[in-house]
């Protein structure tokens, strides 16, 4: 038996108290995920302007995950979108030595736009233009301001205040890069991302990166994505979060599981 595999059985049946009603097989989706991570992780958390530069190539890698995530397994995990978000918090815990380090779907759903046939489009047209006005780092500050600030208010308000905010991203960056490509990039990623992540705080919320008809093409007014502390605190808070969750290698991956199955076994 795989090591990785050993490891992760072990700790999941440490870490889980299974639903008696719950049919999740958190052991089938949690071996799905270390699998694919072990081939990937580093493309995917590499540099947190990843929105603007990951490549066709990657974007192969990243659709392994699908499998996953729509139990397309020949052994069905059957688990329910918020234990699968669970289970990958709980991977992510033990793949960066800490605990609440947050998810690694976070840029998979970030990066689904980037590697749709429409995102796909935009970055091969305007990549230069993405990467010099810092439109990835800029996503990657907006998401972590959004969960943070937004999604405290109370869940019938959420929606709402989720829309204005992406909005009047829109009209920020509108003639980014011609005309609302810069736009529409950011905005379709977030918009992923809070689909997915938050699935239950947006429940029949529907989020909206329609751009305005009489939406001015010729301005570039700066966007105040946060507070000046809050917004540098985040991107460096980002940038040491990706840093801790990309391996080496697979090798230390499986170092990392054995070190922590070993603490187990020892309690």
């Amino acid at each position: 038996m795989n090591l990785r595999f050993l490891c992760s059985f072990l700790l999941i049946g440490h870490s889980f108290a299974q639903d008696e009603v719950s049919q999740c097989n958190y052991v089938g989706l949690v071996k799905c995920f270390i699998n694919i991570l072990d081939e990937w992780a580093w493309t995917l958390y590499e540099l947190k302007e990843n929105v603007v530069t990951i490549t066709p190539d990657q974007c192969e890698h990243l659709k392994e995950l699908d499998k996953c995530i729509k139990d397309d397994l020949p052994v069905a995990h059957s688990c329910s979108h918020s234990e699968i978000v669970q289970v990958s918090n709980t991977v992510s815990d033990l793949l960066t030595h800490r605990k609440d380090s947050g998810s690694f779907l976070r840029s998979y759903y970030l990066l689904t736009y980037a590697c749709s046939a429409e995102g796909q489009e935009i970055l091969s047209k305007h990549r230069d233009c993405l990467k010099s006005e810092k439109i990835g780092e800029m996503t990657l500050s907006a998401g972590t301001y959004l969960s943070e600030k937004f999604l405290e208010h109370p869940k019938q308000d959420v929606c709402k205040k989720v829309n204005e905010k992406l909005q009047q991203y829109i009209s920020a960056l509108g003639g980014l890069c011609s005309k609302h490509e810069a736009a529409q990039l950011m905005c379709q990623s977030l918009k992923n991302m809070f689909s997915g992540l938050h699935a239950d705080r947006l429940e029949g919320c529907e989020l909206d990166c329609k751009i305005p008809e009489d939406a001015d093409e010729e301005s570039k007014e700066e966007v105040q994505l946060t507070s000046d502390a809050q917004d540098e605190e985040n991107l460096e808070q980002q940038q040491s979060e990706q840093d801790a969750l990309r391996p080496a290698d697979s090798s230390s991956i499986a170092f990392s599981f054995f070190s922590i199955v070993f603490y187990v076994l020892l309690r």
